[in-house]
């Protein structure tokens, strides 16, 4: 196993700036880069007896496409980045929980994600990925604010 960082990728300009760290830190480290994209599961409404007599059928989760898409996102994100032979991943479950294991199968040095900015009260009722990852990563996580990735790292 390559020591190697695991980078949470979901599109958003947080993970942007975050993967634009995790480049610069794996290069400095020599370590590979695995970027690492969430597919969240989709909940299934409760299928209640129907006035009519007969209960709806649940549909089930689109979990191909979305997987699919998954993998377009890293693509493009790769092909834009420059980095066309760093690892993907695209994994199915809960973010925080994800991120973890996917670092542990890989023997991760480090974890790195985005940060939303949303502050301690919103995120104390939306939750978190960082904050929750925080908790349960058996490795180091590095949490890049919004505008780090502006700033260049030290020599």
């Amino acid at each position: 196993m390559d020591r190697c960082i695991v980078c949470g990728v979901d599109g958003s300009a947080d993970s942007q700036a975050a993967l634009g760290v995790a480049i610069d830190l794996a290069a400095r480290l020599r370590l590979r880069l695995i970027m690492a994209n969430v597919v969240e599961p989709t909940p299934i409404p409760y299928a209640g007896a129907s006035l009519g007599g007969a209960m709806p059928q649940p549909q089930l989760p689109a979990y191909d496409r979305q997987e699919e898409a998954a993998r377009g996102l890293l693509t493009d994100v790769s092909e834009a980045m420059g980095l066309e032979g760093t690892d993907q991943r695209v994994v199915n479950g809960y973010p925080a929980e994800r991120l973890a294991d996917l670092a542990d199968e890989e023997g991760a040095e480090l974890i790195v994600v985005g940060s939303r900015g949303r502050g301690a009260f919103k995120a104390a009722f939306l939750g978190s990925v960082s904050t929750s990852l925080i908790g349960v990563a058996r490795c180091p996580v590095l949490v890049v604010p919004p505008g780090a990735a502006a700033q260049p790292l030290s020599e």
